[in-house]
């Protein structure tokens, strides 16, 4: 969401009390403001996505970063978190494999997943 977005802004407040409104079958209300929660965060993300970035320009960008870092004995590493399918950022120092910094960290992957894990298991106790 961008500074200034009423209308995303809106939306989630909108979501926000009718998910707060009691009802008579509070699990399916729950399910539905979950799924409809999902589905403006997926909307938000689409809207979010920036124009795809030249390969060329990546790679070159990428190369100048590794140099820098290398002359400093530090490495980037990127991979994707098998649990939660998000990309990993991690710098190491290479002297000592010690992990400087990653982004995001394993707390916030372990938090993610284990959303997603309630998230599954009430929807499939719905279905």
């Amino acid at each position: 969401m961008k500074i200034g977005d009423a209308q995303t802004d809106a939306d989630v407040r909108a979501q926000l009390a009718a998910a707060r409104k009691p009802v008579a079958a509070p699990a399916a209300a729950a399910a539905a403001a979950i799924a409809a929660q999902q589905a403006a965060a997926e909307a938000s993300r689409q809207e979010r996505a920036a124009p795809p970035v030249e390969i060329p320009k990546i790679e070159s960008v990428t190369r100048q970063i590794d140099s820098y870092l290398r002359s400093m004995n530090k490495s980037l590493q990127f991979r994707v978190d098998q649990a939660t399918g998000e990309m990993v950022v991690t710098i190491r120092d290479d002297e000592t494999g010690e992990v400087i910094r990653q982004v995001p960290g394993e707390d916030a992957l372990r938090i993610a997943q284990r959303i997603e894990d309630s998230l599954s298991a009430m929807l499939d106790e719905k279905a």
